[in-house]
């Protein structure tokens, strides 16, 4: 964590701008007890950010969007996304049983009644079959 005056000097920034930055809803500080202003590293990390854009001549409110947008994108809840995959993954067992118990069956169609079976399936349906079965081999 630091201050004003160090993040100041590292960052190669005026007080004020950082100041301005702070005022403005760029950089989001703690307070102290004392009501000092302690900057982290996620604060420089957007001070590149600003650096950055600003040499690409972005407008200050349109950085101001683009961090919102991006600490938006950062705050995905971890545990949703990990409860997703652990879903998407009893699902491909379940499938991939289904498919090993379908797969010999299919193996002693003739070419006709493969077609017929192929026919049945949806667009999508044809392609999804063959990706499993490739991923179960």
């Amino acid at each position: 964590m630091y201050r004003i005056g160090e993040i100041a000097k590292l960052m190669n920034l005026s007080k004020r701008t950082i100041d301005y930055y702070t005022q403005i809803g760029l950089l989001n500080p703690i307070r102290t007890d004392s009501n000092y202003r302690l900057y982290g590293e996620d604060c420089i990390q957007i001070m590149h950010l600003i650096e950055h854009y600003k040499n690409l001549n972005m407008p200050l409110e349109e950085i101001k969007s683009s961090i919102e947008l991006i600490k938006t994108e950062n705050c995905i809840d971890k545990q949703k996304v990990e409860k997703h995959f652990e879903q998407i993954g009893i699902l491909m067992r379940h499938l991939k049983e289904e498919i090993e118990a379908i797969e010999p069956i299919l193996q002693r169609l003739n070419q006709n009644q493969k077609e017929m079976v192929v026919n049945k399936l949806s667009s999508q349906g044809v392609p999804l079959a063959q990706t499993l079965l490739l991923l179960l081999r």
